[in-house]
């Protein structure tokens, strides 16, 4: 079944590069709202949330860290509620703080979406010809986590056969355990780092002009979905520079203004962010509609 995922690569890269690129530059709350809802629907669709379930409670910890540090190390505001060992707690810093956390709230759940849909095979497609060595490194890099906490599984099962880390043990041992793991970890990842070295320089890499081995072709379907994104992205951005989507809390609280224009401009902006989501679910309602005529 096509989807989301199998639009070409440039069509999903410009659309996470553009919401990512909004989540910073637009901090109203009712944009960054619907950037918060769309991008859980898009989780949803795509996965059922199973690859947000693992990371949200630190994600929603981390925004909740950054909205309380914001009103205290911030006095910025007219509206003064309080203070706080001599330091002013102001209305306007406490919601310059919520709206940050939103903010990044929004772009760690986007990057999250993004791993779903951008595969290194995509990324390495997309900028292997024009930075083969940056795009190399990129890729390393996001890969590096994951694959340090497969391999660290990987070593604590086989000790745990062998009767390590038990509860009964000593807090020397279980240190000593845990450095012996440590070691071995870190032995695994540099003999692996040398042979894929090795192996990329006897064939050649980085030499002549990199190819991709898959390729991927622009279709009726692709060129569609970027026309739609182009417009709408177009308007987005003509009222972004005319101050719609945005918003400032300093130096003093302001009502938010819901004029003609700025729904619309919000109309549009929705629209945009839910172009994955009409191309998952129109899939998903021609495939049951095959179905049931099967």
């Amino acid at each position: 079944m096509n989807d989301f995922k199998h639009l070409h690569p440039i069509i999903s890269f410009s659309y996470f590069f553009c919401v990512i690129l909004f989540s910073f530059m637009m901090k109203h709350p009712l944009y960054l709202l619907v950037i918060c809802l769309t991008t859980l629907c898009l989780h949803k669709l795509l996965d059922g949330g199973k690859a947000l379930k693992k990371s949200v409670f630190y994600y929603a910890l981390l925004s909740l860290f950054v909205m309380i540090l914001n009103p205290i190390f911030s006095s910025r505001g007219a509206t003064i509620l309080g203070y706080v060992f001599d330091h002013q707690v102001t209305l306007e810093s406490i919601v310059y703080g919520v709206l940050l956390a939103v903010a990044l709230f929004n772009v760690l759940i986007l990057f999250k979406a993004y791993e779903l849909v951008i595969t290194p095979e995509k990324f390495l497609y997309l900028f292997g010809t024009m930075l083969p060595k940056l795009t190399f490194m990129i890729h390393v890099s996001i890969r590096f986590v994951p694959v340090f906490q497969r391999r660290l599984k990987e070593i604590m099962d086989i000790q745990k056969t062998q009767g390590a880390f038990q509860q009964d043990t000593t807090r020397r041992q279980k240190m000593k355990e845990g450095m012996e793991t440590l070691r071995t970890l870190i032995t695994w990842s540099l003999e692996s780092s040398l042979q894929t070295a090795s192996s990329m320089r006897a064939r050649g890499y980085g030499i002549g002009k990199r190819s991709s081995a898959v390729h991927y072709v622009m279709d009726s379907r692709d060129g569609l979905v970027g026309i739609c994104m182009s417009f709408l992205l177009v308007i987005v951005m003509c009222g972004y520079v005319y101050g719609l989507g945005t918003y400032d809390p300093y130096p003093q609280l302001q009502p938010l203004h819901l004029s003609a224009l700025f729904l619309l401009h919000l109309l549009c902006f929705c629209l945009f962010l839910c172009i994955p989501i009409f191309v998952l679910l129109k899939e998903r309602l021609l495939w049951h509609y095959i179905r049931s005529k099967m």
